[in-house]
């Protein structure tokens, strides 16, 4: 039987998003999460954030975990020059492949599939007012903490027996699924 380990970090989930997103775009100069210095961008880049967690008490894993809708957003990030090619369009396939390409993505991580939510035009980050810049959006749920269920040991072999010949008393007569005795 399968393990259901549900036990991640956010370190984790952030390190498989921006590894899996720069083997799947190679032609990407930069993929960061969280990074601070925006003016003297490479480009083409993918600025990768975790923007929300919100409580998600219906897809409890029965771990003790906290499970949360994480939800993230990839800004595609593009200059103005781009050859002969038109930057707004290529912004927007960027984008467009990203998003496919994220669709029910796990990240190398026990997490929930990602559901994109969206790809938008993102004109609100006045450090990125010289570049084209898209963003993806896509959530999926994480289950935070520790796990009560832990593989410490050996799985418990099941033996049965007959009523009325249960309890301590009839141990000699158990047997295991292939009919062995104990």
């Amino acid at each position: 039987m399968a393990n259901a380990n549900t036990v991640t970090t956010l370190d984790a989930v952030h390190s498989g998003i921006v590894a899996a997103i720069k083997a799947q775009f190679p032609d990407l100069k930069i993929v960061e999460a969280y990074r601070l210095d925006r003016k003297n961008l490479p480009v083409p880049a993918c600025l990768v954030e975790l923007t929300e967690m919100d409580a998600a008490p219906d897809v409890d894993p029965g771990t003790e975990q906290l499970a949360v809708n994480a939800r993230f957003e990839a800004t595609f990030v593009i200059g103005f020059r781009q050859g002969g090619k038109n930057p707004k369009l290529e912004v927007r396939k960027l984008a467009a492949s990203f998003a496919a390409f994220a669709r029910l993505q796990r990240w190398g991580c026990p997490i929930g599939p990602a559901e994109v939510i969206g790809a938008y035009q993102d004109d609100f980050d006045p450090e990125l007012d010289q570049y084209e810049c898209w963003r993806v959006e896509w959530q999926q749920v994480i289950h935070l903490g520790d796990t009560i269920w832990k593989d410490d040991g050996e799985v418990p072999t099941p033996f049965f027996s007959w009523s009325p010949e249960i309890g301590a008393d009839h141990a000699p007569v158990y047997r295991d699924p292939e009919g062995n005795a104990p």
